[in-house]
């Protein structure tokens, strides 16, 4: 077990009078604290957290947030201090610390208060506690609203990725107090805005995101990083106010969706483009999408580009679509195709995915599906024209090639063996190689040293003994390349031997597969392929298996 004393001074004075009473109460403290526990001293681990000179006005103290380090880490079973200040003054903050001791199941001990997380009493102090904190949270975050609402009618950019067709340009001003102060404007770019324009042209031709989406693919048409358009990087043009002209068709599409409006009705001049605030938040791994309602939308400092009528025609194009789908589960993916994230182009090196063209099953009771190349998909073989591949049929001849590789007729057996052999040779190549230059290597040095013997006498004329020397040099630098020669023939060996044992795992893996794939479902088999598959590469004709480890 593990307790942590943690220890505060406000005012540095290098005595440490303060700090030494607070660590020895808390040592007595936690001498109760195992006594009620029953746990012997010996088995006790206590470490102590000092900072001296450091208020408690925040958290923001080096040795205080080395514990909560360890605590999160899980090292630390119960914290002791001398009273709830030293932790922090400030009671949200405080709340917060709790919230993680609580959340790691780390008891609090209070030396010279009452506070203890070990008695019904004393979660109930932190309960109380925790009201005050989550008060204080929401005037917080309250006070962050209304910053927000100030910043949004500025109609600034605020920094971020630029959208495509625009650029971040700094200002200076100088404000009433003679201070120079710096804002953001978002700037066009020529190219990438003819791109964003026709972006809308194409989709309120098609009405379609897909149908853009496979339209730009089709005709190589790439967005500003190079990468392919997909359906999420052109939605996101498409509903991003930043693009529309401030119109009044705009500003009651905005209200109709009881977005936050952040401007007056005189600033709707036709010319400007609306600037958006609050589009995201901070989810738990990535940025979440917010509604519309959540939305702050203020007249920036930009000119928009498209038409607020244009702009508001594509979003009921959207929204009609969105309504659509609105409350259809969509069922879990149940297509019995294996090889789904290991099967790859051989053309244009894209993932292929499963795709079923009927509901209606089989004879073998499987609704049939096979392989398509995504590039090939999404431009309408305009810039990838690979045969499609028989879900069913590929499927099966993958798995008996990995049930059967043992047989002698098996194409990955013979690949294992062939392997095996070549490895063999190889290292015995090289151990034959090593031995070679070892052999030199005592060759030179014996010939140095008898020539080193002979100047050693001291009776030799001095042109010999100068042309002992160079020879004594020459025969030096061939040691040394010989012995890179022997270093490296070394490490070949070692990774040759490195991958006789990695052939070995394999052939381990697969016999595992064997036993358990049969019993499996179509979910766990993809999983055991995986872990024995790094990937399969379809040409149109055949499929070519690359093992891990091979």
């Amino acid at each position: 077990m593990t307790i942590a004393i943690y220890s505060r001074k406000s005012k540095f004075t290098g005595k440490g009078d303060s700090i030494a009473n607070q660590i020895e109460l808390c040592r007595q403290r936690a001498q109760q604290y195992l006594s009620v526990k029953n746990i012997p001293e010996a088995d006790v681990k206590i470490l102590v957290y000092e900072d001296e000179g450091f208020s408690g006005k925040n958290t923001a103290r080096p040795e205080f947030q080395r514990m909560l380090a360890a605590v999160k880490a899980g090292e630390i079973n119960c914290v002791v201090c001398y009273k709830l200040d030293r932790i922090s003054r400030n009671v949200g903050d405080f709340a917060i610390t709790y919230e993680t001791f609580e959340k790691n199941k780390v008891d609090f001990l209070c030396a010279g208060e009452t506070y203890d997380t070990t008695t019904p009493a004393g979660r109930a102090m932190m309960g109380m506690v925790s009201v005050f904190a989550q008060m204080e949270r929401e005037v917080t975050a309250e006070r962050v609203r209304d910053n927000m609402h100030m910043l949004a009618r500025s109609g600034r950019w605020l920094g971020g990725h630029t959208p495509t067709g625009f650029k971040s340009s700094k200002e200076e001003r100088i404000d009433v107090d003679g201070k120079a102060r710096a804002s953001f404007k978002l700037v066009p770019v020529k190219d990438e805005m003819e791109l964003v324009r026709f972006i809308y042209q194409k989709f309120l031709e098609l009405q379609s995101i897909s149908g853009t989406t496979r339209y730009f693919v089709k005709n190589d048409i790439r967005t500003k990083n190079g990468n392919d358009f997909t359906n999420i990087s052109v939605k996101e043009i498409l509903r991003n106010p930043v693009y529309c002209v401030a119109g009044q068709e705009a500003g009651d599409y905005f209200r109709e969706h009881d977005a936050v409006i952040c401007f007056e009705e005189d600033e709707l001049d036709e010319r400007h483009g609306f600037m958006p605030f609050n589009r995201t938040s901070s989810g738990k791994d990535q940025q979440v999408k917010n509604e519309i309602k959540d939305w702050l939308i203020a007249v920036g400092k930009h000119d928009g580009i498209i038409p607020s009528a244009d702009w508001v025609k594509a979003q009921r194009v959207l929204d009609a679509k969105q309504k659509k789908h609105e409350g259809i589960v969509r069922s879990p993916y149940k297509s019995e195709a294996l090889l789904s994230g290991l099967l790859v182009c051989s053309q244009c090196g894209s993932a292929m995915r499963p795709h079923v063209h009927t509901s209606r099953k089989n004879a073998e009771g499987i609704v049939p599906y096979y392989y398509i190349c995504e590039l090939k998909e999404r431009s309408s073989k305009a810039r990838c024209d690979i045969c499609n591949a028989n879900g069913a049929v590929l499927d099966k001849v993958i798995m008996d090639e990995l049930m059967n590789y043992e047989q002698e007729d098996s194409t990955i057996h013979r690949s294992l063996l062939e392997l095996k052999a070549r490895l063999a040779g190889k290292k015995e190549s090289e151990i034959r190689q090593q031995g070679l230059l070892e052999s030199e290597l005592d060759a030179r040095q014996k010939e140095i040293d008898n020539l080193i013997g002979v100047l050693a006498k001291g009776d030799t004329q001095d042109v010999f003994a100068e042309k002992v020397r160079e020879k004594v040099n020459a025969l030096s630098e061939q040691c040394e390349r010989l012995k890179n020669e022997i270093a490296k023939a070394s490490l070949n060996n070692a990774i040759y031997g490195d991958y006789e044992s990695q052939t070995r795992a394999v052939a381990e893996t697969l016999k595992k597969l064997k036993d358990t794939v049969m019993t499996s479902s179509a979910v766990e088999k993809r999983e055991l392929l995986k872990s024995t598959i790094e990937r399969i590469v379809w040409d149109g004709e055949q499929a070519h298996i690359f093992i891990l480890g091979e």
